[in-house]
């Protein structure tokens, strides 16, 4: 829920499901639970004819915290011989969307692969800017290009080894730019030809050309190359995005 941006730390509606092909210990379950603060939501049959108990109290979770209480749900469940089905999380104003912070953009990568010119095209990418709202803002586009080195001359891609060379570099070069407060986001990469280039979105160019340079300058990474467009369509992420449709 962190990861997609949720504010986890305040007080949200949790919801607790019970099942079982008999309603007859459901009311027991609650009554034991309304103790813990635990409100009746309602019981209900489904249409596999199983029936189902659904409970909710308003209350501020962590990993932690969610973890403990599911043993003890689990144990109710076991007491009574019904199935504890899992919880669900909402805002404590029904109908309204849970609050969250819409600059964090969660991983939701895919990947494609195709010839081109005869040699393997590889592309990865993070599908999750489908639904970014701050694209106008952030509309730099860093381009960084480096060689990879193949023994394999039938596709010229990089070795296993040197995969985890590249993710590495790709890594120390985002964690560069945000140690030095520029806000940024890892879009996608593409590999072909003993060249991968990736792409690092951002709205500081200024800033992010001066982080890039002073890596580049330094030679204490492996040797590349940048280059930053302004793309306030978001035509390079589009023509990614179609890419991987019709994969």
């Amino acid at each position: 829920m962190e990861a997609n941006g949720v504010y986890t730390d305040r007080t949200l509606l949790w919801e607790y499901f019970f099942t079982a092909d008999k309603k007859d210990h459901f009311y027991q379950i609650t009554k034991e639970l309304k103790n813990q603060n635990f409100e009746l939501v309602e019981i209900f049959q489904a249409d596999d004819k199983s029936y189902w108990l659904h409970l909710e109290r308003k209350e501020i979770h962590n990993p932690k915290s969610l973890f403990e209480l599911d043993k003890v749900l689990y144990n109710v469940a076991k007491k009574y011989e019904v199935t504890y089905d899992g919880f669900d999380v909402g805002n404590i104003n029904k109908g309204q969307p849970i609050p969250r912070d819409t600059y964090v953009v969660p991983e939701e990568f895919e990947t494609t692969d195709y010839p081109n010119d005869n040699f393997p095209y590889l592309l990865v990418g993070n599908t999750a800017f489908d639904r970014f709202l701050h694209k106008p803002e952030f509309c730099y586009f860093a381009k960084i290009t480096t060689a990879c080195v193949s023994k394999d001359t039938a596709t010229m891609l990089p070795t296993n080894e040197e995969l985890n060379e590249l993710d590495q570099f790709e890594h120390t070069i985002e964690n560069y730019l945000k140690e030095s407060n520029i806000q940024c986001y890892y879009v996608f990469r593409d590999t072909h030809k003993g060249i991968r280039n990736f792409y690092i979105v951002t709205n500081d160019k200024t800033g992010t050309t001066t982080v890039l340079n002073n890596i580049k300058n330094s030679k204490k990474l492996r040797e590349f190359d940048f280059a930053i467009a302004t793309d306030k369509n978001w035509d390079l992420y589009h023509d990614f995005r179609k890419k991987i449709r019709d994969k």
